[in-house]
């Protein structure tokens, strides 16, 4: 037997996905690294592969969330994916990157800049009179070893 596995990590700020170790003998040390938080719970994919996540992740101020193919909730913070077998073990996911990545939409508001036309006595210009807030929806980038 190996002693690490692989897992897929997501990057929700960074809107990547890449493939990480996960050392087995300290899977849950490893596991908290690699989402970073103390608190996780686990979300089923179908019945091979789950995916860890901040349990707190929601209760704070959110940049972006992540959202899983048929799941309800949004999911806050860093993921990792990995597959597990009959006994509830976390292994090697035997989905490929590209077809995990096909999961998961990551979501981020942006403000949009609602600019106003400035002609008064010695000022002609713009300036910022508000924003527009809009929802971002993006799969999550593959990072690939380089090789």
């Amino acid at each position: 037997m190996t002693e690490t596995i692989t897992g897929y990590l997501i990057d929700a700020k960074a809107g990547t996905i890449r493939s990480v170790e996960i050392n087995r003998q300290d899977a849950l040390k490893s596991i908290y690294a690699h989402i970073d938080c103390t608190c996780i719970d686990v979300v089923r994919i179908g019945d091979y592969h789950i995916a860890y996540c901040d349990d707190n992740g929601l209760v704070d101020g959110l940049d972006c969330f992540t959202q899983l193919a048929n799941f309800p909730s949004p999911l806050a913070g860093n993921l990792l994916v990995t597959g597990v077998n009959e006994e509830g073990d976390s292994v090697s996911p035997t989905h490929s990157i590209d077809l995990v990545a096909g999961q998961f939409l990551i979501s981020r508001a942006v403000f949009d800049p609602a600019f106003e036309h400035i002609d008064e006595p010695g000022i002609i210009g713009t300036r910022v009179a508000g924003f527009t807030i809009r929802v971002q929806q993006n799969r999550p980038a593959i990072i690939r070893p380089e090789v």
